[in-house]
């Protein structure tokens, strides 16, 4: 695999199961380690031995399909889980927490309220709320695995529009979905993988379903 990613934009990523996405992926956020090769991030090169690390210093989230949010705690407590803001070391910053995770939600334009519980959101509003963690700690390199699998038809544009304000703040998204639909309305290049090799990469310049499904097959 050789593949640069630039700031301001988004690369979709599609190829037939066992193709190799979910291992470069595990690569990119720490959750397996290289054998060979070289990351480079901001032309130096890296080594990323856990995701605490792709978060931490190279600032790369990774939004699951299960979103691997809490149903039972409210958005600004899912939002900061694991890295909870605390005076002196120990007591948690409740206020500033809430506070902070509002401007967050508003930021992205949506309705969510720092209070409401997790579990009471639509499937569409838990995507935004995964987002939002990664707005809040100033991720650059935004990793989403099937955003509009298990959401209802009127809430994936709401997800497109979403992705679409990441690349607008400067932000890359890696993009991997099997609606080839929602890549071409978002994506500014396509990555086909194949057995474990990148075989195409198509610049979104009127691209139809058709091209991309022929790309993989």
């Amino acid at each position: 695999i050789s593949l640069d990613v630039y700031p301001r934009e988004v690369v979709g990523i599609i190829g037939d199961n066992g193709a190799g996405k979910s291992t470069f992926l595990s690569l990119l956020t720490g959750y397996n380690e290289l054998d060979s090769g070289k990351l480079f991030y901001r032309n130096q090169p890296v080594t990323v031995r856990s995701p605490h690390t792709a978060r931490r210093d190279l600032k790369i989230e990774m939004i699951y399909q299960r979103l691997e949010l809490a149903p039972d705690l409210t958005v600004w407590e899912n939002l900061f889980l694991g890295e909870e803001l605390r005076s002196f070391g120990v007591f948690m910053r409740r206020g500033a927490m809430r506070a902070r995770a509002q401007e967050v939600l508003e930021q992205l334009n949506t309705k969510i309220r720092a209070t409401d519980y997790v579990g009471e959101l639509s499937g569409g509003e838990q995507q935004a709320v995964a987002i939002a963690r990664a707005i809040l700690f100033d991720r650059e390199v935004i990793i989403m695995d099937e955003p509009t699998a298990a959401i209802s038809v009127q809430k994936v544009e709401d997800v497109l529009t979403l992705i679409r304000s990441l690349r607008d703040a400067g932000k890359s998204v890696l993009l991997v979905s099997h609606r080839f639909d929602d890549l071409i309305a978002v994506c500014d290049r396509v990555v086909v993988f194949y057995h474990g090799t990148i075989r195409h990469v198509l610049p979104n310049k009127n691209l139809a379903v058709a091209d991309l499904v022929h790309a993989m097959f």
